[in-house]
């Protein structure tokens, strides 16, 4: 059987290529090493001054006493605010009539023998501006974070959403309701502290005080 030799320049070449790639991937495997892979990077999607910030800022508070929804004397309360402590005959009174349903009525419905101007109660901001079916016009205004009054069944708004109001700043004038047999120049307030909605005739003898700790 015939044998070859390998020319004398294949071994030496063979061991300089080995040697070069092992060189290379020691070189690889610590630069791998030394990367700070846990670092955090820095990436600037969208820019900054693009970016809305849809926080509320409510105003300082710095009203003595609570005032109520309207300034004019002869405004009346056609629906009182249910309450269940009440006697039975008090509770039907405080019951909204409704496309034959009957509901708790949740504030204090007022009315009047001509359109009254709407105000605001304390010092605030105007949050929401909303149009409802049965109710008209609905304007909310924040006076705390647990602090919010709700005025319904605006015929027209005077204010806009991020609006700062003062007490006895007009909101709006009153509207028309459709509940009941329908009440015309009317207003259904409402109060919302603490996440829950309470008796506005209670909330009127609240100090202010105790309302924005």
């Amino acid at each position: 059987m015939k044998r070859y030799r390998l020319k004398k320049w294949v071994l030496p070449t063979v061991y300089a290529l080995s040697i070069g790639f092992i060189v290379l991937s020691l070189v690889f495997i610590g630069s791998m090493i030394t990367t700070d892979y846990a670092s955090p990077v820095n990436f600037n999607y969208v820019s900054d001054d693009i970016i809305e910030d849809d926080t509320t800022q409510v105003v300082e508070v710095t009203n003595e006493t609570v005032n109520h929804p309207y300034l004019l004397e002869s405004v009346k309360i056609a629906k009182d605010f249910y309450d269940s402590t009440k006697t039975e005959e008090e509770q039907l009174k405080s019951l909204i009539y409704y496309k034959n349903t009957y509901m708790e009525n949740t504030g204090v419905l007022y009315n009047n023998d001509e359109a009254f101007d709407v105000v605001s109660v304390l010092d605030g901001t105007v949050t929401s501006i909303t149009t409802d079916e049965i109710l008209g016009n609905v304007v909310e205004v924040t006076h705390t974070t647990e602090l919010i009054t709700i005025y319904h069944c605006l015929s027209n708004v005077a204010v806009k959403v991020g609006d700062t109001v003062k007490q006895n700043d007009v909101i709006g004038t009153s509207g028309e309701v459709n509940i009941d047999n329908g009440y015309k120049n009317a207003l259904l307030f409402e109060v919302n502290y603490k996440g829950s909605i309470i008796n506005p005739n209670e909330f009127y003898n609240m100090k202010v005080s105790d309302l924005i700790k």
